[in-house]
């Protein structure tokens, strides 16, 4: 387990950050995807057609702000966590495959960093040639590993990623799991015989909100392979983000996720004294347009 620890302390964008604007306090920022029946960006919505629940309250929606590259949108900061500790070998050419999809569609303002899940990692940047040679150089390892351990590890290491992103300037900021399903999109953990993940998992969550950052999850492994437990309430999702299982169009999956990262919906919301005591409190953005449907993040940490 010393090895799986490396990861958490390493400074991956410490050198190249500078702080970002700080959001308003006493208020919320909830980024909202909203798509159409083709997953295609929706970029009219009204304010009065979207909805902010909290703990089944209902919040009114102080302010709502579209962000594309055509209205000055800032660039995105990504980091890629490449699975090299629950792949067979044979899926190391998809999972690089998967992360050159993402490298070769930046656009300027746009940054990268890549991390092994249990190996090296590189600071984030926007050169495409250092970006490929990181990611062929990246291989799978035999580890035997407990799931639950494994799971773990997953859930710190997105912890401690969104603490290192969360001053990130720019854009929005993601962190993309390429792996195992199985593995990185699993849902509210349950306590098991011998660790309980669901401190790991809240940690998690509240990180990426107090990030600003949402996960996404492509498993490699391509159509015809087991389902994920997750689905519509797997951990990517839970955090705004999606999951891409079952599908052979790499290069799909990555288009969808910087489109997203791209053009959302940005609505600010007075930040309710309700549910102090609780880790995290449940939110719900809905939309009345009929064919529309809108992705936030489902969690968010009690203000203290």
């Amino acid at each position: 387990m010393k090895r799986m620890r490396r990861l958490l302390v390493l400074p991956l964008l410490a050198a190249s950050l500078a702080a970002a604007a700080p959001q308003r306090a006493g208020t919320i920022d909830l980024e909202v995807v909203a798509l159409d029946g083709r997953a295609q960006p929706v970029t009219d919505l009204e304010p009065r057609e979207l909805e902010v629940w909290i703990n089944d309250f209902r919040i009114p929606i102080e302010t709502v702000s579209f962000v594309s590259p055509q209205t000055g949108g800032r660039g995105t900061t990504i980091v890629l966590v490449l699975d090299d500790m629950s792949v067979h070998p044979a899926s190391v050419p998809r999972i690089r495959e998967a992360a050159r999809a993402l490298v070769e569609r930046l656009q300027p303002g746009d940054r990268i960093a890549i991390v092994s899940l249990n190996g090296d990692s590189m600071e984030a940047t926007a050169d495409k040639a250092a970006l490929v040679k990181a990611i062929d150089r990246h291989h799978a390892r035999s580890l035997p590993i407990r799931f639950d351990h494994a799971a773990q590890h997953v859930f710190r290491t997105v912890t401690a990623l969104s603490r290192q992103i969360a001053e990130a300037p720019g854009g929005r900021k993601a962190i993309v799991l390429i792996g195992s399903g199985w593995l990185f999109d699993r849902p509210v953990p349950p306590p098991t015989a011998s660790i309980d993940l669901r401190p790991d998992w809240v940690d998690a969550m509240r990180a990426t909100a107090n990030a600003h950052a949402s996960v996404y999850v492509i498993d490699p492994a391509g159509v015809g392979t087991a389902p994920v437990t997750g689905g519509s309430s797997g951990f990517a999702r839970e955090t705004g983000g999606f999951a891409f299982t079952n599908t052979n169009d790499l290069g799909g999956a990555a288009e969808r996720i910087l489109s997203e990262l791209r053009t959302y919906y940005v609505l600010t919301v007075e930040d309710p004294a309700v549910g102090k005591k609780a880790d995290l409190r449940e939110v719900q953005v809905k939309v009345q347009r009929r064919g529309v449907t809108v992705r936030a993040r489902r969690g968010i940490p009690a203000p203290r």
